[in-house]
């Protein structure tokens, strides 16, 4: 019974963290795709490997027919680039072809570098042609290599910065919604019927569950949230017996009494922690929910007969 009694409450919390999961990624991709988040950081980065201060070449690259043409007509720059494409544009602005007849050649491109105002610049494009053997190709292949390594560093910088706008958006939800980790739990604990709803309604989405490995991320250039995680939050939504808002607080009186500030303090470490709680992501929590909810419905193993 008090295993049970655990496992519903852990439902409990987890069905509530997936739901604002869902709901701050949705408030961090609305504001990236406002801001233009993905796009700007990704000419941030372009700027940065090139060392391009004024932003003069990186420009340019972004101009190129090859990279303008991949982009919607509402959109000034990319939000995603090949490296391959990457590569071709930078070696048609730094060389651009005498003609259609005669193509680049490697001595053609090595002075072009060698002419160009940025020194640290000068000396990787160098080194790649350099290193090239007289084949263009080898050195168009070192520039990609080039351009995905910055990438992968790129995706990190834009996750920390997506992980920042979430635990906002968390924090700030939590806080307007009263989402106290440890108040729902000793609410979940002390009432049955709460408990069983809530089980309830996460067993009947578990009976539909699917892979948390093909559900929404976070990543440079990914899609929209799941339709499952949207069906989810509507589910939540409708169950309507969460234990979240300041209209369940018991006394809300006694957490704005400036005396009773270890009650305040345990009010803001629940929030606290509901907001960390969402930094964990959407489909670490839905996968977290069919493996505590398939234990529950499991049970305890029989006993071995002898």
């Amino acid at each position: 019974m008090f295993g049970s009694q655990m496992l519903e409450v852990m439902i409990g919390l987890l069905v509530i963290y997936l739901a604002l999961s869902v709901v701050c990624s949705g408030i961090k991709e609305v504001l990236a795709s406002l801001l233009e988040l993905r796009s700007k950081t990704l000419q941030g980065a372009i700027r940065n490997m090139l060392q391009d201060g004024d932003g003069g070449l990186a420009d340019k690259i972004l101009d190129h027919p090859l990279i303008a043409g991949t982009t919607s007509p509402d959109k000034v720059r990319p939000s995603y680039i090949s490296s391959r494409m990457f590569a071709l544009a930078l070696l048609d602005t730094v060389a651009p072809p005498s003609s259609a007849a005669q193509p680049r050649t490697i001595q053609d491109l090595r002075a072009s570098i060698a002419g160009l105002p940025g020194t640290k610049l000068r000396a990787t494009l160098l080194g790649f042609v350099d290193s090239a053997q007289g084949n263009i190709a080898i050195a168009q292949t070192k520039i990609e290599h080039w351009f995905d390594d910055t990438m992968d560093r790129v995706t990190g910088w834009y996750k920390r910065t997506a992980q920042k706008v979430i635990f906002v958006a968390g924090l700030l939800l939590c806080l307007v919604l009263n989402v106290d980790t440890f108040h729902i739990a000793r609410e979940l604990w002390s009432d049955e019927a709460l408990r069983n709803a809530v089980v309830a309604q996460a067993v009947n989405r578990a009976h539909q569950q699917s892979s948390a490995t093909e559900l929404a991320s976070t990543q440079l250039g990914s899609g929209p949230i799941s339709a499952e995680f949207q069906q989810v939050s509507k589910d939540v939504r409708e169950a309507q017996v969460l234990p979240i808002g300041w209209d369940h607080a018991p006394d809300v009186s006694a957490i704005k009494d400036p005396h009773n500030w270890p009650q305040m303090l345990l009010k803001l470490l629940g929030i606290l922690v509901s907001s960390f709680a969402i930094l964990m992501g959407a489909p670490f929590w839905f996968d977290l929910l069919n493996r505590i909810i398939n234990l529950r419905i499991s049970g305890d193993p029989p006993a071995s007969s002898s």
